[in-house]
């Protein structure tokens, strides 16, 4: 498994070098550390007017230089976390500088380089002008090739993380990495899964109140197998697994449960069901990224 983790001087990044070494300590082989300056401003510092000003090209080689500064820095925390599962040795650790517009250096790097995932810091909802102008890490979230990993947060092993689970082939691949990704002996698992109490207004309108029952009755049922099913799957690779079977809005609903059962993270596949379109507005997965106060892992 392969890892890009952006990060600057902030407490984001930090809790995002713990948590990347805390979740994925025993499953990464290669950890990307990423430092973006953005372009034209040599990391936000403008030259200083004085009697013997430094040249841009001198201001760029001190911001290079604090950016190296910074990376060895991360690169020495996360060999720390890593080393209290004694892993370190197995990781390949490396680091890399970019200039420019901060999300797009990020999209371009994970797919420079590969990653399975992208670790992001976020400031969460409380940070409304990053909300009200697309902080980078929903910008990433929403654009990036492969999956996401949102950390909000301190974690400490043994957790646990709630999987919100469909009967789409997105739903598939994000048990096959949970299986590949998260060591079974350090997590605990909630699987739920949900469906919609009814269809909108205009389906209900179409089609009538027991009609629009009986269309979501074999839906309850097939969701109640997938569950069973998942907890097989989760079941053989050794995890420790509940499940649960809820209706309402999904996105809210799965948000609701994490923090119900205080679980340390979601997981939850890019896409859902392909009939969900016609019960919700917006991507499931943009919508708990952006609103969990825990952290969140985005499957691809």
């Amino acid at each position: 498994m392969k890892i890009l983790c952006p990060v600057d001087g902030s407490d984001f990044s930090r809790f995002l070098i713990q948590g990347v070494g805390t979740i994925f300590r025993s499953r990464a082989k290669e950890i990307v550390l990423l430092h973006v300056l953005p372009k034209g401003s040599y990391g936000n510092q403008q030259p200083r007017k004085t009697g013997k000003s430094d040249s841009f090209s001198t201001m760029s080689e001190k911001m290079t230089e604090a950016s190296h500064k910074l990376l060895r820095g991360h690169a020495e925390r996360l060999k720390v976390v890593l080393n209290q599962a004694g892993t370190s040795r197995q990781v390949s650790l490396k680091s890399m500088i970019m200039k420019g517009d901060v999300s797009e250096a990020i999209l371009r790097a994970g797919e420079n380089v590969k990653a399975d995932c992208i670790a992001v810091g976020s400031r969460g909802m409380s940070d409304v002008p990053g909300y009200l102008l697309g902080s980078v890490s929903r910008k990433v979230v929403i654009h990036a090739f492969c999956s996401v990993f949102m950390v909000k947060g301190e974690f400490a092993v043994p957790l646990s993380a709630l999987i919100a689970l469909d009967g789409s082939k997105a739903t598939s691949r994000a048990i096959r990495k949970i299986t590949s990704w998260l060591d079974p002996t350090e997590i605990a698992v909630h699987a739920v899964s949900v469906v919609p109490e009814k269809l909108t207004d205009l389906g209900l309108e179409m089609l009538g109140k027991r009609q629009a029952k009986a269309l979501m009755a074999p839906v309850r049922k097939q969701t109640r197998v997938l569950l069973t099913d998942s907890r097989k799957k989760l079941l053989k690779v050794g995890f420790q697994v509940d499940t649960e079977f809820l209706e309402g809005n999904p996105a809210v609903k799965i948000v609701e449960a994490a923090q119900r059962l205080k679980t340390e993270m979601i997981c939850v596949g890019s896409k859902g069901l392909s009939g969900i379109d016609r019960f919700m507005l917006g991507s499931v997965s943009e919508w708990v990224s952006t609103h969990s106060p825990v952290s969140v892992l985005v499957i691809r």
